[in-house]
């Protein structure tokens, strides 16, 4: 009998099985884990982004003394853009579009005809990827929680100030439309 159990080696099928069912528990905590993880990374880069997006417009209201961003759409104004030759649709309406034209806007440096006459250059005080030409597509939501076209922006053109937040895609609170409002 002594003999017998010295000559057994290795591990029973039982063993392995238990090891492996563990291993396997392990790794299913593991990745709900991590993708628990990226989303909330990506959930945060859509905060930041609309961060970002509400200080450029609050930097282009203060620079150009425009709080109702009229300036940036007047047909006297023009955009230049490293790269890129197309100018942008200069329209801001109540919708997603206008949010789209309005990113893409401050993408551009935008050429003002101030009151003496003289072209004074602004911005761009949002920067597409290097060697990218500006497009909306650099700074829209990534998270799948939030609406693909866009952000909710209200406007304080009295405190020159602008409040950008991420639409959620289910369950959006009722005042909250992905568009512009306050122009």
């Amino acid at each position: 009998m002594k003999k017998m159990l010295k000559n057994q080696k290795g591990f029973s099928l039982i063993e392995l099985l238990i090891v492996i069912a563990i291993m396997g528990v392990l790794a299913a905590i593991a990745f709900s884990m991590f993708s628990g993880v990226f989303s909330n990374t990506q959930r945060r880069a859509d905060e930041r982004t609309a961060d970002q997006i509400a200080k450029a417009i609050a930097a282009y209201m203060v620079d150009t003394n425009d709080g109702d961003l009229t300036k940036l759409v007047d047909s006297d104004t023009t955009y230049e853009a490293q790269g890129s030759a197309a100018t942008p649709t200069a329209t801001l309406t109540d919708d997603a579009t206008g949010v789209q034209n309005l990113i893409e806007l401050l993408q551009h440096t935008i050429v003002i005809v101030n009151s003496a006459g003289r072209e004074v250059k602004y911005g761009p005080y949002l920067v597409p990827k290097e060697g990218e030409t500006p497009n909306w597509e650099h700074f829209q939501p990534v998270w799948n929680g939030h609406e693909d076209n866009g952000y909710h922006i209200e406007i304080y053109s009295d405190l020159q100030k602008a409040d950008v937040i991420p639409v959620p895609k289910d369950n959006p609170p009722t005042d909250i439309e992905v568009g512009i409002k306050g122009l």
